[in-house]
């Protein structure tokens, strides 16, 4: 009766023994490929903000990063991307524009169209379709818009998928600009050059808009606009 007894309590510990070799085994064979999985990758941008003053980072191509930095006063947006020579330190490419400017103009744009479309909504009869009616109220609305005495930005940037082209191509990120007051987002998309970063060639570039879209619903409307 005792040695059965023993001979069970040292199985036990037998195989306690082999389930913790096993276990060991397993995780050192799974560790290199968990290391070497392009899909547990981590990439995060990150951003911040202090007294109007607004900072982010964004891919421009795999591995380079830029710095984009907002001033919200003076509406002045800079980005910048270091050089890839140790030997030459600084920023191989610079860009810049203003997105106070960039605002004026998106709004001076859509009230253009707004002005049109109650024109054409005044002037439509009766039988006019939902169609005409709904896109004479979305011009009422836009033409409510008035550019902000204080602009309130917040801003982050984001990787997309749009198609390349040779020599000069769109960075690999784009940035979004939101004006809080108005509810628009500005979106930026760097001119990157691979070949001028390679050899650090210095590239000073405009920072152009390259698309716009109201996502928030603004809270700075013209006076009068509802009495209309």
């Amino acid at each position: 009766m005792k040695f059965t007894k023993l001979s069970l309590i040292s199985l036990i510990c037998a195989c306690c023994i082999g389930t913790g070799l096993l276990a060991g085994a397993l995780v050192l064979m799974l560790q290199p490929q968990t290391r070497q999985n392009p899909l547990l990758t981590v990439r995060a941008n990150t951003s911040d903000r202090a007294d109007g003053y607004l900072t982010c980072t964004g891919y421009v191509d795999a591995g380079v990063e830029a710095v984009y930095v907002l001033d919200s006063t003076t509406g002045i947006l800079s980005a910048g991307v270091l050089s890839r020579i140790p030997q030459s330190p600084g920023f191989q490419a610079t860009y810049q524009c203003n997105v106070n400017a960039d605002l004026e103009k998106v709004i001076l744009t859509a009230s253009k169209v707004g002005n049109a479309g109650r024109k054409s909504g005044r002037s439509s009869s009766s039988s006019s379709s939902k169609r005409n009616r709904r896109e004479a109220e979305g011009a009422a609305a836009n033409q409510a818009l008035m550019v902000p005495t204080e602009p309130k930005y917040i801003i982050t940037s984001g990787t997309h998928d749009m198609i390349q082209g040779s020599g000069f191509r769109l960075a690999v990120s784009a940035l979004y600009v939101t004006e809080c007051n108005t509810g628009i987002t500005l979106v930026y998309v760097l001119r990157w050059n691979p070949s001028a970063h390679s050899a650090n060639q210095p590239i000073n570039l405009p920072l152009t808009l390259f698309t716009f879209h109201r996502f928030l619903t603004p809270m700075v409307m013209e006076e009068g606009a509802d009495a209309e």
